[in-house]
């Protein structure tokens, strides 16, 4: 299906209309505008990129999340937030040299670079490293 037919079908996905609206901006817009402007429409279109990854990504990160509140913090309240709470574990000390707590912090870095920022040259030479253990 083209991006026509796409965009007349009965149901758009919306990953095919930040597709849309970031090639909108990258293609026809960006063209004719000069200085902030130019840069402001190309900023835009990037952060419609975050938007996409994270609504493809964030479910892993989300179960990943979870594991790691499973193991580490079993009283955790229901809506609680994971990061924080994990996060002040960490600090006080109540996680400390737990088996797989550094495999955890290196898989969800990966996984937040990627939506983030998955071009950053860094990420690859992390993930190169810590995937290969």
């Amino acid at each position: 299906m083209n991006r026509e037919e796409e965009m007349l079908s009965a149901e758009v996905s919306a990953d095919s209309l930040l597709n849309a609206v970031k090639s909108f901006l990258i293609e026809s817009a960006a063209p004719h505008l000069e200085g902030r402007d130019r840069f402001n429409a190309r900023v835009a279109a990037n952060v419609l990129g975050i938007i996409q990854r994270e609504q493809t990504i964030r479910p892993a990160l989300q179960a990943l999340d979870q594991d790691a509140a499973t193991r580490w913090l079993p009283d955790i309240d229901a809506g609680a937030n994971i990061i924080q709470q994990l996060s002040l574990a960490l600090a006080r000390r109540e996680i400390e040299n737990e088996p797989g707590i550094f495999d955890y912090l290196k898989a969800r870095q990966l996984l937040v670079t990627a939506i983030n920022n998955p071009k950053y040259a860094s990420r690859a030479i992390a993930k190169q490293r810590w995937q290969s253990n």
